[in-house]
């Protein structure tokens, strides 16, 4: 046997699993470990060939199956598993850079979507699992009680489950699309990037057709989602509209977390992103070139 024909493989099969245990040891790393756990796949990707990195997430999956339960195994495979695979194919197909972080992000909403139907077929987890033993926790001898509590905002989680869903996947998509770039730019790869966030844009003319459908047809569900997602888009242009000005002014990593804390922390915030989103789509406050129509 050749080792060094399969040191990479080696080396990612050993992130993986010290991943996967940071993330099961150690939970307020949880999100680090999302962001960045397809990023050994990704990196395998461009080194091997396809066959031989299906091979290499087998390996892993049965690993942290056997370490940490079928769960675990199952996330490997169609959880960040299948975003690295696609992000990574993506990038050494040479595909556009907006084209693949809207393929990482449309894959990471499949991805969650195959692990929630999976968990709920196969190990009967679902939402409503969640209430149920939450309560319990909670309220000891009156869990009813709680359960009835939680049970009217459930009901509103389980209509608008879809919309949060593809918003959890567009952010995860994103952190997972610049984080890997990164990395394999870092390893010496010649990888053009998509542009930086605060020169983000959206097409007006899509979202405001969307947005005015979806509100006239808000009581049907599929348009309620329709339109959880739509303003997020909006949400997510006037973001970037502030972080185009905030960094005119200044640079400093202080201002940065204090703005971040600011919007995520203080609920009027995000509503007048999006109206700052809104005017930009129309008013293209930041005098971006060529903004779509």
């Amino acid at each position: 046997m050749n080792f060094n024909e399969y040191k990479d493989s080696i080396k990612v099969i050993s992130a993986i699993i010290l991943l996967t245990i940071l993330n099961y040891f150690l939970p307020m790393f949880s999100l680090f470990v999302l962001l960045v756990w397809p990023i050994p796949i990704v990196y395998l990707i461009q080194k091997e060939n396809a066959n031989r990195v299906i091979v290499v997430t087998i390996i892993a999956a049965f690993l942290n199956g056997f370490l940490f339960g079928p769960v675990m195994g199952l996330i490997t495979v169609i959880g960040f598993g299948l975003v690295g695979f696609v992000l990574g194919n993506a990038v050494k197909e040479e595909l556009k850079p907006r084209t693949t972080l809207i393929v990482t992000a449309m894959t990471v909403f499949l991805s969650q979507a195959l692990m929630l139907i999976v968990s709920k077929y196969l190990f009967g987890f679902d939402l409503n699992t969640i209430v149920k033993e939450t309560s319990q926790i909670i309220g000891g001898g009156d869990s009813q009680m709680v359960e009835d509590l939680l049970g009217a905002p459930l009901s509103i989680i389980t209509m608008i489950f879809p919309g949060l869903i593809a918003i959890s996947s567009i952010i995860t998509g994103i952190f997972n699309y610049y984080i890997a770039i990164w990395y394999l730019r870092r390893k010496g790869m010649n990888i053009f990037v998509y542009k930086k966030l605060r020169y983000w844009y959206f097409p007006r003319w899509p979202i405001a057709i969307g947005l005015i459908t979806g509100l006239l047809l808000k009581r049907n569900i599929v348009f309620l989602n329709l339109n959880i997602l739509l303003f997020f888009l909006v949400f997510l242009q006037g973001f970037a509209v502030a972080v185009f000005y905030l960094l005119k002014k200044t640079d400093s990593t202080l201002w940065k977390i204090a703005f971040l804390f600011i919007v995520f922390f203080f609920p009027p915030v995000p509503i007048i992103l999006m109206v700052l989103g809104l005017v930009d789509m129309w008013f293209n406050l930041r005098k971006v070139e060529k903004q779509p129509g």
